[in-house]
């Protein structure tokens, strides 16, 4: 008897040192490398993607009625749910890449942040010129396209981009149909930062 209890007692302390030792997160995968793209900000200075952070990386344009400012909305909450775990906005940036640049200007852009009322230095809201745009699209393979009367259609995608500039997650954009899992891609981006 004293012997099946020992070996339960051995095998339950077993139990509790993997599960305390046990990474808590799975490696994510490298999905493709985007080769630095160097973009004007609408504060006039130009963007790298080598800024040694993970980034939160969606494309929008001020025009779109509905999946590009949930995802704002969505991305608030992220960076919320990141300040209340003790993660600065200093660890990390939030990059919208305007997929319009004709018609978003740099006063419509900064209208729209305004409209937010974002104010963290980590959320950087880039316009290049129609070709940049493509080519950046193009490396995150976000799918774009403009109609004739200025109507555009993208793809829901957003990404998680490590330090080294490497795709390691998509997730979908909030749609009428589907929400953004807001704890998934907190939880992505933290585990890029440990």
């Amino acid at each position: 008897m004293k012997k099946n209890v020992l070996i339960a007692l051995i095998v339950f302390i077993g139990f509790v040192v993997v599960y305390l030792f046990m990474p808590r997160t799975v490696a994510l995968p490298k999905l493709a490398l985007v080769k630095d793209p160097h973009l004007p900000a609408i504060t006039g200075e130009t963007f790298t993607f080598s800024t040694e952070k993970p980034k939160l990386v969606a494309f929008f344009f001020t025009e779109c009625p509905n999946v590009c400012p949930m995802t704002v909305i969505d991305l608030l909450k992220v960076q919320q749910s990141l300040v209340d775990e003790g993660i600065s906005e200093q660890q990390y940036d939030v990059v919208f890449i305007t997929l319009d640049p004709e018609v978003d200007t740099v006063e419509k852009i900064q209208q729209y942040k305004e409209q937010f009322a974002i104010t963290a230095e980590n959320w950087f809201f880039l316009r290049g010129t129609v070709e940049q745009t493509e080519k950046v699209a193009k490396q995150f393979n976000m799918y774009f396209t403009k109609g004739p009367d200025g109507t555009i259609v993208h793809s829901t995608t957003m990404y998680v981009v490590d330090r080294d500039n490497q795709i390691r997650a998509h997730h979908p954009m909030s749609t009428g149909a589907q929400s953004m899992n807001v704890e998934q891609l907190t939880e992505n981006l933290k585990s890029l930062l440990q």
